[in-house]
């Protein structure tokens, strides 16, 4: 499969430079509304049967991608890519998994939020 990118929060001026580092490799980015993030992440990248549900609930904040279909040294030359194109640190990454891809967005940012904040306890 095509390697994909789920994109969440990115200004205008941001996702337009992650999507040329993402053409320049060969990357489809897609980016995630609010509405959709009750789906299921595989559904999102492709993997999972999607079915339409709707979210109407409050927002996280902050900025989120998912990695689907890459390998390791796809990811590697991703993230040199984002560096390359001075675009800031995303706090909040994931890679798609056999045991995430069944969650929805709100599941993982739980789940990445809590890991970021135990790797920045004071």
């Amino acid at each position: 499969m095509t390697p994909v990118i789920l994109a969440v929060h990115f200004s205008a001026k941001k996702l337009a430079r992650l999507r040329m580092a993402a053409m320049r490799l060969g990357v489809k980015v897609r980016v995630v509304e609010k509405w959709e993030y009750l789906n299921a992440i595989g559904s999102l990248t492709g993997d999972l049967d999607s079915f339409e549900s709707f979210y109407d609930g409050e927002d996280f904040s902050g900025e989120l991608l998912v990695f689907a279909h890459f390998s390791d040294a796809q990811l590697d030359l991703y993230l040199q890519a984002m560096r390359a194109a001075k675009l800031p640190p995303v706090a909040l990454k994931a890679v798609l998994t056999d045991e995430n891809k069944g969650w929805n967005l709100l599941e993982l940012h739980e789940e990445l939020q809590k890991e970021h904040n135990a790797l920045h306890k004071s």
